[in-house]
């Protein structure tokens, strides 16, 4: 009988630790892919709320009226409530949503504040986007079908004609100089300018005040405990103390549970200067200079091998940060101005490397359609940022629908195989336009490939010690793959992404990054630069420019009189640059035929590669 009853206890134990979850199957990595909506340019649900309480507010866009863009589109709450099911169709797993806080009801130097940044009461929402009961109703629709919602929260400023501003108990709110008044950042590299300065001409917050700090923190508390949301995406992080998120990240964290996401913002292209933020209790932190990177290689034309080792240095610079990546969002280009023709494939291409790399891949809404951008600033210095944010389509043309099609292709790829977002990263082979990288993990072997040429490459890549490949399956792309005497025979479409599941072995010791292999594919121009230097005072000369990331490279050259010449591989494209002599002075080409402004106010210079 006694053991019987153990039998029975047993049995009964195993019963539980097998719904707790605690069987011998490894836990399946979270495979989240993130949908940003600027609320205003997505889906008009209800077009009552369109002009809010100024009529002058609502104007909409015909596509033949680009001003119009500064004002508000109709986007709402309800239209994302009613989008949720199609959202869910193409992979998405979460959606956050634009700044919903109630607005400034005027315009600010021509632009209406559709896009949320200019909060005016941190405790209602903007009438333009519906009611509080429809933000509800959005978070209650979006679990019942296992959809998050992350709400965007902009703690660095208020509105320009907030009440606080005028108000005298309300002073040390704001950050003010000496004498009493705001001012403007103008030294990007004063971090105290940074955090206090103000930010497009908005009252800047003072949160290491405990008064706004915990007002800020109260807002919070409101807007979760209010609407069960899952996270926050946290605005302008580098533009508020640290000690201020040091405190509150922790702090959301025993409110709102482990859970709670916190993606912060902080917008710095240098891998360096986002560092002091990775250990602040952000979950993830956007891979700005990642997002460079991407556009820089997969946009711009630059090699795989400044692409290997960007990352290579991310990694020694932020070691374990977890990142959300992006190739475009609100406040840069949209990825496929300036691409011409090839526009599509080389987005397919950037979006596979967010789909196949480390990292919580963020969707900027109309990017999975191709919807077209212009620079955010124009010739003649403007802000234009509004061009990037035209209104999402009441209806998909044939090419939208199809490229919305390839894009679910691709997130089902990423949901399906989850070595893709968690497994251990192995390069295995990098030359000028091909790059090849092995995912091994969750029971799965993946051999990935792009190559980002604009012709057919073929090319054998040699199996490497501790890798062995035995039989292929593909599971995306329209690469060819041969196995031939412990080689890898490839045939590469222009512009693909192939991806293979393989039998075989991957030992621990296989390396993470693998030597260069200097193959220039087919599409490539060796681009001869000159630069006189009369009086030999040059030893080196380099060149930096937005094919390799801003990094000075050292090319091919040598020395003919009193010039000396450097040969840069390029495709066909335009592309800005500089010299820099002696690694330390840079300066624009004074040859080149046509020059730009740098964001310092200074000149870049101007190559144009033609495609023949």
């Amino acid at each position: 009988m006694l053991r019987q009853i153990k039998i029975l206890n047993l049995i009964f134990l195993l019963l539980v630790l097998s719904l707790l979850g605690c069987t011998d199957d490894k836990p399946q990595p979270d495979t989240g892919i993130m949908y940003f909506i600027l609320i205003d340019r997505f889906v008009d649900g209800d077009s009552s709320n369109n002009s809010g309480d100024n009529p002058d507010s609502y104007l909409p866009y015909d596509g033949d009226n680009p001003e119009a863009l500064k004002h508000y589109q109709g986007g709402d709450l309800a239209g994302i409530t009613q989008s949720l099911d199609s959202l869910k169709a193409m992979g998405i797993t979460m959606i956050w949503i634009s700044p919903f806080l109630d607005n400034s009801n005027t315009d600010y130097v021509g632009w209406w504040p559709y896009h949320g940044y200019h909060p005016i009461d941190f405790y209602a929402v903007d009438e333009h986007f519906g009611t509080l009961a429809d933000l509800k109703d959005l978070v209650e629709q979006a679990h019942a079908i296992g959809l998050k919602i992350i709400f965007d929260m902009p703690f660095n400023q208020t509105a320009a004609d907030h009440p606080w501003v005028n108000q005298e108990s309300k002073i040390s709110w704001f950050h003010l100089d000496k004498q009493g008044q705001p001012f403007d950042i103008t030294d990007w590299q004063d971090q105290q300018q940074i955090e206090q300065g103000e930010l497009h001409g908005l009252p800047d917050l003072a949160q290491e005040n405990p008064a706004v700090s915990q007002y800020l923190y109260d807002v919070s508390k409101y807007w979760i405990e209010e609407t069960g949301c899952d996270g926050f995406r946290l605005d302008a992080v580098k533009h508020i103390p640290l000690d201020f998120w040091r405190a509150y990240n922790p702090k959301i964290k025993s409110l709102a549970g482990p859970d709670f996401l916190l993606l912060g913002e902080v917008f710095w292209g240098e891998a360096d200067r986002i560092r002091p933020y990775a250990e602040l209790g952000f979950d993830y932190l956007f891979d700005i200079p990642g997002y460079y990177a991407i556009r820089n290689t997969f946009n711009k034309g630059g090699s795989m091998k400044d692409f290997s080792e960007f990352y290579e240095v991310s990694e020694l610079t932020l070691g374990s940060t977890a990142f959300a990546t992006l190739i475009d969002n609100h406040d840069v280009a949209r990825f496929n101005v300036d691409l011409g023709e090839d526009a599509w494939p080389k987005q397919m291409l950037a979006l596979g490397w967010l789909m196949t790399s480390p990292g919580l891949p963020v969707i900027y809404s109309g990017t999975e359609l191709g919807l077209p951008g212009y620079a955010p600033v124009s010739a003649a210095g403007e802000p234009q940022d509004y061009l990037n944010r035209i209104p999402y389509p009441k209806q998909f043309s044939q090419a939208q629908a199809e490229m919305k099609a390839q894009f679910t292709e691709l997130v089902r790829m990423r949901h399906e195989h989850p070595a893709l977002v968690s497994g251990q990263f192995n390069e295995i082979y990098q030359d000028w336009s091909v790059y090849a990288f092995i995912r091994s993990g969750q029971g799965e072997q993946l051999l990935t490939i792009f190559n980002t040429a604009s012709t057919e490459e073929y090319l054998s890549v040699p199996e490497l010690t501790g890798l062995e490949i035995r039989t292929t399956h593909q599971i995306y792309g329209s690469g060819v793959l041969r196995l031939e005497q412990q080689e890898l025979w490839l045939r590469l479409p222009p512009h693909s992404l192939s991806v293979w599941q393989f039998d075989g072995a991957v030992q621990p010791g296989l390396p993470t990054r693998v030597t260069f292999s200097n193959r220039l594919s087919r599409d490539y121009h060796v681009i001869r630069l000159f630069y006189i230097d009369s009086q030999a005072l040059v030893k080196t000369l380099q060149v930096a420019g937005d094919f390799n990331n801003w990094s000075p490279q050292d090319y091919s050259g040598f020395r003919a009189g009193d010039s000396l010449f450097i040969e840069v591989p390029l495709k066909p494209g335009d592309y800005n640059y500089k010299f820099v002599l002696n690694g330390e002075t840079w300066l624009a080409d004074p040859q080149a035929a046509d020059f730009s402004t740098d964001p310092y106010g200074g000149r870049n210079s101007i190559l144009k590669v033609p495609a023949n």
